[in-house]
């Protein structure tokens, strides 16, 4: 009897949705809120986020790192009713989807992968070319959907480059408040 619990147990344990990168990258004790003010997290080491007088009105939050190189972007995602109740019913999934749809990244889109970090929901995807991907991940924060997206913005990456640039990404999404 004790075998059949266990081979439940790992085969329940091999099921569940592991985060696709560390969440382990270090951050500051400086905290940034979104625009909206319907969250708040913390900054990753060697980052910064941008001030409310130069935040693109569409963005509702926006981390830089120091050298410029890449960015961490946060949007909310204007759905519907129709795509609402849809996503509600269907998952995040379907809301990465809506979302590579409205950013042009559909036909790059790959690696599709929901997950939970700390009993919160998160779907993230790569998109771009393999060499220098990008990626989003979209979350429901109360009665809102957002977008994080970590891209690259100048200079030559080596695939450890963009792993830390995703673990920042998830780290952060890790620490929000809402």
């Amino acid at each position: 009897m004790k075998a059949a619990y266990l081979f439940l147990a790992v085969v329940l344990a091999s099921c569940a949705a592991s985060v696709p990168y560390s969440t382990e990258y270090p951050l500051t004790t400086s905290v940034f809120r979104s625009r909206d003010g319907a969250f708040s997290g913390r900054i990753p080491t060697g980052w910064f986020s941008s001030t409310e007088d130069t935040l693109a009105p569409a963005l509702t939050a926006w981390l830089i790192r120091e050298d410029y190189t890449a960015t961490l972007t946060i949007r909310q995602l204007h759905l519907d009713r129709l795509s609402e109740t849809r996503v509600k019913d269907d998952g995040l999934t379907l809301l990465a989807s809506l979302n590579a749809a409205f950013d042009g990244h559909t036909a790059k889109m790959r690696e599709v992968k929901e997950y939970k970090i700390e009993g919160r929901k998160f779907c993230g995807y790569e998109f771009g070319p393999t060499e220098s991907p990008g990626r989003a991940v979209v979350f429901a924060a109360g009665s809102k959907y957002y977008s994080c997206t970590a891209q690259r913005v100048k200079g030559n990456w080596s695939k450890a480059d963009y792993n830390m640039l995703f673990s920042a990404q998830e780290s952060v999404l890790r620490s929000l408040s809402w």
